[in-house]
């Protein structure tokens, strides 16, 4: 909650910045006055591949537009060259003013960057001054960085702004992690765990296309390999213990009848451990979710003891299926420690990890992964029976 008290407020800063100094300088005649008018601020950026092997940057530019209120806007400018600090020069000369990065919410990568290039993204924004190290990361999916920033914006909002706004939201459903550019650097260079940042594509609805952030790009050292959808992230999120929210849906057989029922997850701690069998890691995974009983959709009659406890057990084994699946997917399809179960190792066990460290990318996709959940329904509804039941 205070992380996002501190996003909150320095999206106030933005806004405050682009208000009052038009308003200040005109108070205080000519000092500073071309403080404003010399600088673009970044509020986003899309990285894309060029023609001639070049780079290609799209940049959202926050602005002051004046009248009888003023009001804070954005447009956008593209620029090129052969590396991305040469291409944000470029911009400088696009646009006439300084580009200043303090305030940028977030930077999009194209697949094609994010699978060759992603160590030239990281280095630039390492070494650039202004560049904060809390920037919002995303692979936009099956489409052009570039797409995803100049999509009319359907909240009248910056661009950059609702992007960043989605990702934190999106913790609440379980479909996406947000990943900052830190987290990303420190994965980078920790042992036992590959990097992952969300993905952003944009879907159609009655009023044109929109953002949406779902799903996770997955990378095996600095190279994008794959995606997993928003189901798999969820998965994923739960080995992590990184859960906030979200949904678990899934059909239950319940004395003859046929019922689809919808958790809400309120609570969750997962634990890690490591056994050994001839020097050779397993790790067991122990997850206990509290949650609440949302929807029951069919006649299952009264809700009592007996109908709560076939439905947490029908819970577990839909998590356990769901969860060692996308272990499975990961580790036949990708190859790469996202779950963090070598970085576990390492942490716990040192002088162990030292022995396997070299053998990592090959121990991962045969790791032998189980997992045992424990799910505990609570506050199942305000009725002991359902509408249909016709309990009181």
């Amino acid at each position: 909650m205070q992380r996002k008290e501190r996003r909150m407020a320095c999206k106030r800063k933005i806004i405050a910045l682009l208000l009052i100094v038009p308003l200040l300088t005109s108070l205080c005649g000519c000092w500073n006055y071309r403080l404003l008018e010399d600088m673009g601020i970044v509020a986003g950026i899309a990285i894309d591949k060029g023609t001639d092997d070049t780079f290609e940057l799209t940049m959202e530019i926050a602005e002051a537009k004046s009248g009888k209120e003023r009001m804070v806007d954005s447009h956008i400018i593209h620029s090129f060259g052969n590396t991305i600090f040469d291409a944000v020069r470029d911009g400088i000369s696009i646009i006439g003013k300084k580009l200043y990065f303090s305030h940028t919410q977030v930077v999009i990568v194209s697949e094609e960057i994010a699978r060759n290039e992603m160590i030239d993204v990281m280095d630039w924004m390492n070494r650039d001054s202004e560049t904060r190290t809390d920037i919002e990361l995303f692979v936009a999916k099956g489409m052009p960085a570039k797409d995803i920033l100049m999509v009319e914006n359907p909240s009248d909002n910056i661009l950059s702004f609702t992007l960043e706004s989605m990702i934190e939201n999106e913790t609440n459903l379980s479909k996406s992690r947000k990943t900052q550019t830190w987290r990303f650097a420190n994965d980078l260079v920790s042992p036992g765990i590959s990097p992952q940042i969300p993905a952003v594509m944009l879907w159609d609805d009655s009023e044109g296309q929109t953002p949406m952030t779902e799903g996770t790009a997955l990378f095996h050292n600095s190279a994008f390999v794959g995606f997993l959808d928003g189901a798999d992230t969820k998965n994923l999120l739960f080995v992590q213990d990184n859960i906030d929210g979200g949904l678990l849906t899934f059909p239950l057989n319940y004395q003859g009848e046929k019922i689809s029922v919808s958790l809400e997850i309120f609570e969750n701690q997962t634990k890690l451990e490591t056994v050994w069998a001839d020097s050779v890691p397993e790790i067991n995974i122990t997850i206990k979710t509290v949650v609440a009983l949302d929807e029951l959709q069919g006649t299952p009659g009264e809700i009592d003891g007996k109908l709560i406890a076939a439905l947490e057990q029908a819970a577990e084994v839909y998590l356990k299926q769901q969860i060692e699946a996308t272990i499975r997917l990961v580790q036949n399809r990708y190859a790469c420690d996202t779950f963090g179960f070598g970085n576990h190792i390492y942490r716990t066990e040192p002088r162990k990890w030292k022995k396997i460290e070299a053998d990592w990318d090959t121990i991962f996709p045969k790791l032998k992964v189980t997992v045992s959940p424990k799910v505990a329904l609570k506050n199942s509804a305000t009725h002991e029976g359902t509408i249909s039941g016709g309990g009181s």
